[in-house]
């Protein structure tokens, strides 16, 4: 008897926090986000610097309980620098880097702080000044941590990993990026 009302307040606990923070912040937000972008590309027969540079951009969602489901937008300006002292016409060219597209994030359940994996698939743009540009769909997952400040506003961290390869010039340019950036969601 004992364990059969010992699990029915664990199982009561439990659904209470998950409706409580699944509860908090329910409805469309807006926010904006900034924080760095390293980007490791990578060519057939080159090898180039890892690049790290400051990215800003816009996010727009729908979170409903534990799910939330939001449109992304951000750009970083990195620089090509390759390794090797070659004659090459791409070394320390300007990439602008551009990221549009859908991510999921499924939240754990905990009562002020809200940490989250996310998953995401979109359109990805470079382009390399006098060089060439092109777009190409690719993915990226991470992880991240929301923290509610009332009902209206949250602080926001987040870690991804994005990947995508272009064609630029005939040459299929990998642009393995990684992002850590923060930011501020309003809810409506």
């Amino acid at each position: 008897m004992r364990k059969k009302i010992f699990r029915m307040f664990v199982l009561t606990a439990l659904s209470a926090l998950i409706v409580s923070s699944g509860s908090a912040q329910v409805g469309f937000f807006l926010g904006v986000q900034g924080g760095w972008s390293s980007q490791k590309p990578s060519l057939e027969d080159v090898e180039f610097n890892s690049d790290t540079t400051f990215l800003y951009g816009a996010r727009a969602g729908v979170k409903f309980m534990m799910v939330a489901v939001e449109l992304n937008y951000f750009q970083a300006a990195h620089n090509l620098e390759v390794k090797e002292l070659i004659t090459f016409d791409w070394h320390n060219r300007e990439i602008d880097y551009n990221y549009l597209g859908l991510n999921v994030r499924v939240y754990i359940p905990l009562v002020l702080v809200h940490p989250y994996l996310t998953a995401g698939y979109g359109n990805y743009s470079a382009n390399i000044k006098d060089i060439g540009k092109d777009k190409n769909r690719g993915i990226n997952v991470g992880v991240g941590l929301e923290l509610h400040l009332g009902d209206k506003f949250s602080l926001m961290a987040e870690g991804k990993y994005h990947h995508v390869e272009v064609d630029i010039e005939d040459n299929d340019l990998k642009l393995d990026n990684y992002t850590l950036s923060g930011g501020l969601n309003i809810y409506f």
